[in-house]
């Protein structure tokens, strides 16, 4: 199995002394022969026992850090047996406990980057975890992406030492692993159970409880860790349950798009929608994003949800067009796991295809923080595929984290969505009008759009007016709305009062 993992022989994984003493002991002999005759071959005989002995003293004493890594990692019954007596001995100060951690989503590193790739990221792994090791600790290999720690003498407050402990190995994750032709970026979750966490304690008992929260923390999203409790197997049913319910709402519509519009500062002119997912749950009532998409991102439905309301919005602007509606754009959020699909950029354009639309009038929404983290060699390729394709991309809450110019121009964006939490107070926040007027002053000198988003008053949308944001987005011009209430709102707005409907607010000063 070791040898699986690291991709090293078993031999020079142990880097034997032995062998290779032996490899170069005949020639030895031959040339002392040669050189001194008959004495150095006795001398040989009666010296070299003694080199043996000191080399394998040496290597006993120098290796075992080595050793314990070095050969095939424990089973689970072994570990378990390891554990049973760590816990049987007397006078033993401390708890035995276990970690587990695995890299998170596996199966998706295998598919952007092949066998290799996650051969990769196992034995680097691997390897890290080889470096990190305490001498009394023990390491096991439960199925080909799990390890389990073994951990002796873990004082009190336990809770603090794994947490802690914890932290460091995510930390192995924070360089990328490489397969010698990519740079592979991944995180690890995990799972942590001492004796005090399991109403009855045994070896198997404690790496069950470890494994059982690895699996709920990965479950719980990318990079998380989880500690044991009795009540974490209905916890994990519960999640299950959830995924069920969220798969179901979105195969039976009940999640679907409403409809924002995006305007001119002044109301005028409309610019576009932008589509937002809406949950409709029935005796509960429709539930914003917030409600859900932190399921649905757990869930790992976060895909599924976006072809429904990318279908949906093109679904619209066909809508839009066939009722003779000036619509130029619908805008889609994108999260950086469906940018991270390689085959993302040709599914969005088999459907614009499809729909008979062409790229320039869907506005890809990705937020700032996507754009930043630009070392996402996925993210990039799927970007700059969709901006070359003719898509708009909108940095969504823009001003919120840092993105470099040279990204800006390097993903061809369009148009920049300074954040909310800039919008809010605006009239009143003298250090915020200061920021959001060096936003709109950095759009104008790139020649990139800027809209405000989140402006609810007539105070805020009338100090963006005479700052020169051009566009808005928000309650003040009106709530999101289903697809057909966006019909009635045009019809409304278009005969010269679209902003006088029970779903707007009016935007005369």
């Amino acid at each position: 199995m070791w040898t699986v993992i690291t991709g090293l022989g078993r031999d020079v994984a142990r880097g034997s002394a032995g062998t290779r003493l032996a490899a170069v002991l005949p020639l030895a002999l031959l040339a002392g022969f040669w050189a001194a005759g008959e004495s150095f071959l006795l001398a040989a005989a009666v010296g070299a026992p003694v080199v043996l002995g000191v080399v394998g003293l040496v290597r006993r004493g120098t290796g075992a850090r080595a050793g314990k890594f070095g050969t095939d990692p424990l089973s689970r019954s072994q570990l378990a047996a390891w554990l049973d007596a760590g816990m049987g001995q007397t006078g033993r100060r401390g708890q035995m406990a276990v970690l587990t951690i695995a890299i998170d989503d596996m199966p998706a590193i295998e598919t952007r980057f092949g066998r290799d790739g996650r051969a990769a990221v196992r034995r680097g792994l691997a390897e890290r975890l080889r470096e990190q090791m305490r001498q009394d600790d023990e390491v096991a290999a439960l199925d080909d992406t799990m390890f389990a720690i073994g951990l002796r003498s873990i004082r009190a407050p336990e809770t603090e030492t794994l947490l802690h402990l914890a932290r460091r190995l995510q930390s192995l994750c924070d360089e990328p692993f490489s397969d010698g032709a990519a740079r592979i970026f991944c995180t690890a979750s995990l799972g942590l159970a001492a004796e005090r966490h399991v109403s009855r304690p045994t070896g198997e008992a404690l790496v069950a409880a470890a494994e059982r929260a690895g699996d709920f923390a990965a479950a719980c999203g990318p990079g998380s860790v989880r500690i044991f409790s009795e009540g974490l197997a209905s916890d994990q049913k519960d999640v299950r349950e959830r995924a069920r319910t969220l798969s179901d709402a979105l195969e039976t519509g009940e999640i679907f798009a409403w409809f924002q519009p995006q305007m001119s500062a002044d109301g005028e002119t409309l610019t576009g929608f932008e589509a937002l997912a809406r949950w409709d749950r029935a005796e509960d009532g429709v539930a914003a994003p917030g409600a859900f998409l932190p399921d649905i991102q757990k869930a790992g439905l976060s895909q599924r949800l976006t072809e429904v309301i990318l279908k949906q919005a093109l679904t619209a602007l066909n809508a839009w067009d066939a009722a003779g509606f000036d619509v130029k754009t619908v805008s889609v959020n994108f999260s950086g796991e469906e940018l991270r699909n390689p085959e993302l950029a040709d599914y969005v354009m088999w459907e614009l295809e499809r729909f008979g639309l062409p790229p320039e009038r869907l506005v890809v929404e990705v937020l700032e923080s996507v754009i930043a983290d630009h070392h996402e060699d996925a993210i990039t390729r799927t970007l700059l595929a969709l901006s070359r394709s003719g898509c708009r991309i909108d940095l969504d809450d823009f001003g919120a984290g840092f993105t470099g110019i040279l990204n800006i121009r390097r993903f061809n964006v369009s148009r920049i969505k300074i954040d909310r939490q800039l919008v809010s107070r605006l009239d009143r926040d003298k250090d915020q009008r200061r920021m959001v007027s060096a936003l709109l002053s950095f759009s104008r000198k790139l020649g990139i759009e800027a809209l405000a988003e989140g402006v609810e008053t007539q105070a805020e949308r009338r100090v963006l007016q005479r700052m020169g944001c051009p566009l808005i987005q928000g309650y003040v011009a009106a709530k999101p709305m289903p697809l057909g209430e966006t019909l009635n709102w045009l019809d409304m707005h278009e005969a010269g009062s679209g902003s006088q409907g029970a779903n707007t607010t009016a935007l005369s000063a």
